[in-house]
């Protein structure tokens, strides 16, 4: 199984990320962006590595709380730290923000506007239930439980 999405709109977005980030593909591959922005990526993952007994993380751009992923254990967030944190940096790279530091009281803020959202049951793509949710175009929220167990939450705040 998997899941289906719109194509291009996919397309489109990788687009409009490699026109802002100042690169192209001849095949629009996304690949192509992270090579181009491999060395900045490696920097940044350098100074953010996963920190032992993590269970999630909050990211901020700026002032500004962009997503926040939580997942059952630590175990977890350490197999998806780096490839997370990678399209984290793509997307800060690309922004234009204000400089400064969120607020940790912005995150559970986030958590709580999450956990208000309608969610919907969608077809999961493996084992376990997942449930979708959003709040107009700014956020959207999914999660993956595994016998009625939380196993990854996932809120972005669009830009």
């Amino acid at each position: 199984m998997g899941h289906r999405s719109d194509q291009g709109k996919v397309w489109e977005e990788v687009s409009r990320q490699q026109v802002a980030l100042g690169t192209s593909s001849g095949t629009s591959a996304m690949s192509d962006t992270f090579d181009t922005y491999k060395d900045r990526v490696a920097e940044f993952r350098e100074k953010l590595k996963y920190i032992d007994g993590a269970a999630g993380m909050a990211v901020a751009i700026g002032k500004k709380i962009v997503a926040v992923d939580l997942f059952d254990k630590p175990a977890t967030c350490r197999k998806v730290w780096d490839r997370l944190m990678s399209g984290y940096v793509l997307d800060a790279l690309e922004a234009q923000t204000e400089v400064g530091q969120a607020e940790a009281g912005e995150v559970e803020q986030l958590v709580r506007a999450a956990n208000a959202l309608e969610w919907q049951k969608a077809d999961p793509v493996g084992e376990g239930d997942e449930y979708r949710a959003q709040r107009g175009e700014e956020v959207h929220a999914s999660a993956l439980t595994l016998h009625e167990s939380p196993v990854h939450l996932s809120v972005v705040v669009a830009g």
